[in-house]
């Protein structure tokens, strides 16, 4: 509802329990900091009938030229392998970023029902160690569907960072090795928000 607001990118709501205790919210430069601010409150008071404090709401805006994402900040995923062993699977996942690459293993016996979730978990596990000791992910479900004629992976996680959490979702068309392509829906889901988690 936050986004819906004239002039805002991204927002960030942070509880504890059931009260709201920080509002981030990224805008462009056509408002002042205090519009947002203003509508913010009163879109909430509207929509919830809740009264902020405009001191919990702040704002961080973008010039007119500049990019919400910059297209560097991505992560791209450099390659998937895995290897049995008796009768587990293991699974390491490369990612890209930053000229550098980061590289994650997850390992489990290897059934079919676990293979695309551990390709998740080693995508995930090479992104946390690319961010580093603050964000931390849990796989929630990875599946297969067909979808307009297409098979296409669905992916969702949780994100625990600083006592928040937040529900991520991602997808990605299969095309060719289906391993691949549940990484590529994990990347998808972490890329869309990877901005606001390195900045928090």
């Amino acid at each position: 509802m936050i986004m819906q607001v004239r002039g805002v990118n991204s927002a960030r709501v942070v509880f504890e329990g059931d009260n709201i205790t920080e509002i981030h919210v990224l805008a462009d430069a056509t408002r002042s900091p205090k519009q947002v601010v203003r509508d913010v409150e009163s879109a909430v008071a509207v929509k919830f009938g809740i009264a902020l404090d405009h001191r919990l709401i702040s704002v961080v805006q973008l010039g007119e030229d500049e990019p919400l994402i910059n297209p560097v900040q991505r992560m791209q995923l450099k390659g998937i392998s895995y290897a049995v062993k008796d009768r587990s699977l293991e699974v390491n996942a490369t990612i890209a970023i930053d000229s550098s690459n980061y590289t994650a293993a997850a390992a489990a016996l290897n059934i079919k029902k676990n293979r695309l979730k551990l390709v998740a978990e080693a995508t995930l596990a090479a992104i946390e160690t690319y961010l580093g000791k603050g964000p931390k992910f849990v796989v929630n479900d990875v599946q297969k569907i067909i979808f307009g004629g297409q098979e296409v992976i669905l992916f969702s996680a949780s994100l625990n960072q600083h006592s928040y959490e937040e529900t991520l979702l991602g997808t990605a068309l299969v095309k060719g090795d289906e391993l691949e392509s549940v990484a590529r829906a994990t990347l998808d889901a972490v890329n869309r928000r990877l901005f606001l988690i390195k900045e928090c």
